[in-house]
């Protein structure tokens, strides 16, 4: 299966995960044969990447978490965040947040070794609770790639959940706005870290490597970042750690303002800011365990030609296995090609109208 924009899928395409509504609940199954209508459907509930199978890309690739399993979290998140801009305790809720934890480690634990090749399918009315979930999933791994042990991974993980809960705390209105930020408007988000810090530090049940990533996780080595503009060592690893993560998961998702970029280009991006913004162990762990061109992707070759990643080598991200494809009438044939072994090759885009 692979990953693509809403405004590519075709008719009598089959849809390749389950699809929820920002409620939490099944808009429409996997395997589902998309019509006209149900396009326009899954349209109007704000999602606007989806995977599908069809005769390219037939395969399934890893999932960090069951669907259900990742929309029950999500939905959690949702409690705790509601709760807090309510003005209700969310302390009970924080416990099954904790219990929750321990069974994601669990089963997260195994991916360990594999490379992360999912990109979270979001419903933009439902961004803000299914983009911390994945930045957790994501910092947990970065965080065992350096070593970190287990008890401080849960602490990461539950300091991820809640690095935005300073944007739970604006008014919806600018959470959800699909147009132009007022200048009061940026300046409110830009203080979310603060207006989140205010927060949480006044809940003794929070550990303070909690209170730090939610102050801290835009902040820059090179003292660019905000709200405190501190910079080096100021700036915690665990902070680092999500920050990167955030930038990935806000790069390759789509928001009320904007669409998604493909895995690479968010890649590169981070690539291209190690040792200024981020530290370079940290992008270093993070890379290693990113799939720029996720498998069931179809890219486009610097000779013209276009083929589906079949296999990742991962010690060479840039560099799968392909299967290129050539039509002959009405049939499609494919031929495997190594890119390793044609250094002259380079994947030059993906790909998402071949039909």
């Amino acid at each position: 299966m692979r990953a693509i924009p809403i405004q590519f899928v075709q008719p009598n395409s089959h849809l390749g995960e389950d699809l929820y509504t920002a409620e939490g609940k099944i808009l429409l199954r996997m395997g589902t044969l998309l019509t006209e209508n149900l396009i326009t459907k899954i349209k109007n509930n704000k999602i606007f990447t989806v995977y599908i199978i069809d005769i390219h890309s037939d395969i399934q690739v890893n999932r960090l978490l069951e669907q259900s399993f990742r929309a029950k979290g999500t939905m959690l998140i949702k409690a705790i965040f509601d709760d807090a801009a309510s003005g209700s305790s969310i302390l009970d809720h924080h416990y099954e947040l904790s219990t929750y934890a321990d069974d994601v480690l669990y089963e997260l634990k195994s991916y360990q070794q594999q490379t992360l090749e999912y990109v979270d399918v979001k419903n933009v009315n439902a961004y803000l609770y299914s983009s911390a979930l994945n930045i957790a999933l994501i910092s947990s791994l970065i965080a065992w790639h350096l070593g970190y042990n287990d008890e401080m991974v849960k602490h990461i993980f539950i300091g991820a959940i809640y690095h935005d809960i300073g944007i739970a705390l604006l008014p919806p209105r600018i959470i959800y706005k699909d147009t132009t930020l007022t200048t009061e408007e940026k300046m409110m988000i830009i203080n979310h870290p603060s207006i989140g810090y205010k927060y949480v530090k006044e809940r003794s049940f929070l550990s303070a490597y909690t209170k730090t990533i939610v102050y801290q996780h835009h902040e820059c080595l090179d003292g660019t970042g905000y709200p405190q503009r501190i910079k080096g060592n100021e700036v915690h690893p665990i902070a680092q750690i999500v920050g990167v993560a955030d930038v990935y998961d806000a790069m390759t998702s789509d928001r009320p303002y904007k669409r998604a970029v493909p895995p690479n280009e968010a890649l590169e991006y981070i690539i291209g800011v190690a040792g200024t913004k981020f530290d370079s162990s940290i992008v270093d762990a993070f890379i290693k365990m990113i799939a720029p061109y996720p498998r069931g992707s179809i890219v486009r070759l610097s000779n013209g030609s276009v083929g589906v990643v079949e296999t990742l080598n991962k010690d060479f991200p840039l560099r799968p296995v392909l299967n290129v494809i050539t039509k002959e009438g009405d049939s499609y044939h494919y031929e495997s090609l190594n890119l390793i072994k044609h250094p002259n090759l380079v994947i030059t885009e993906t790909v998402y109208d071949l039909i």
